[in-house]
């Protein structure tokens, strides 16, 4: 009896993806927010019957997803579905932080298959494609503005954004890294409420303000960033790994300043709408971001929120 509820659950939770995945593929705008609803019947299903089970469906919604569309379809519910029976199990156990750690792995792991799936089946790279387009673009904006003004030196405009776009390529793993964490983000809020509404116990995540990374980054931060002053071959595999790391690592040091200011308006009293507001600038005006790395290193390295007094 309980092996066919289990079964009828589970193509219960097997056609709302597949439901899903028609409206995230074809529905305008609406589709981009459904695409992260997809992991939600793995992590159902996986808190519910464990991950075998759950990979059992991964393994049919895979197949049935050829049938609604193109061969590109499994690529999409393997990312989606493995990513969610991966949150799913660490949801089942009550680790809400290991669930946006392992589904952020989890996203960055899919999302490499799937590309390299993309070039191997169907030819076809999407960073080498984005960037040519890139590149026609500017040299389209480069004969506009010679048609405006004939005497203005286009290729010193565009000197930064051209040096920028070759570390593309280079910076390939951080995007990859980067796009798995947001996915994995956005699939916890989306998941959240619901799976309070289904009587699953979570432990709450704790607020940004409380965040507290280890301090050993900020010394992997001072390392990476010596090694990168040194000179290197740009095209040697070493200098990619250098340079993403120290990437990654930056990144991290600006969530650690973000957590401070929103730690510093909590304590202050200050309103809500201030640590949105200067996120958002910082994010606009490069020296502020600089400003706010600094920030986050100090915060590590030194005891400063114990030291501010409560308004």
């Amino acid at each position: 009896m309980r092996r066919v509820h289990v079964i009828t659950e589970g193509a219960i939770l097997l056609a709302l993806f597949l439901v899903f995945m028609l409206f995230a593929l074809y529905a305008p705008f609406i589709g981009t927010i459904l695409l992260f609803v997809l992991p939600l019947p793995f992590m159902i299903y996986t808190i519910r019957h464990g991950h075998g089970m759950a990979f059992m469906l991964l393994i049919a919604a895979s197949i049935l997803s050829i049938l609604f569309g193109s061969v590109a379809n499994i690529l999409i519910a393997f990312t989606f579905g493995f990513s969610g029976l991966t949150m799913g199990y660490f949801y089942k156990k009550n680790q809400s932080m290991a669930a946006l750690i392992g589904g952020s792995i989890a996203y960055t792991i899919s999302i490499v298959i799937s590309y390299i799936g993309v070039i191997v089946f169907f030819q076809i790279d999407p960073i080498n494609d984005s960037i040519g387009i890139l590149k026609e673009s500017i040299e389209q904006s480069k004969s506009m503005m010679m048609a405006i003004d004939p005497k203005i030196d286009v290729d010193k405009q565009f000197k930064g954004f051209e040096e920028g776009m070759k570390l593309i390529p280079t910076l390939t793993p951080t995007l990859f890294v980067s796009t798995g964490m947001l996915f994995a983000l956005l699939s916890h809020l989306i998941a959240v409420p619901v799976l309070k509404r289904l009587k699953v116990g979570l432990s709450p995540l704790k607020p940004f303000r409380e965040w507290k990374l280890p301090v050993s980054i900020v010394w992997y931060y001072l390392i990476v960033s010596i090694l990168l002053m040194i000179k290197h071959d740009q095209d040697s595999f070493y200098f990619m790994a250098l340079i993403n790391l120290f990437f990654i690592l930056q990144f991290f040091i600006l969530i650690q300043g973000y957590s401070f200011i929103y730690y510093y308006s909590y304590i202050k009293g200050l309103s809500k709408a201030i640590p949105i507001i200067m996120v958002i600038a910082s994010l606009l005006i490069p020296l502020l971001l600089y400003l706010v790395r600094i920030l986050g290193i100090i915060d590590l390295c030194f005891p400063l929120r114990g030291k501010i007094t409560k308004k």
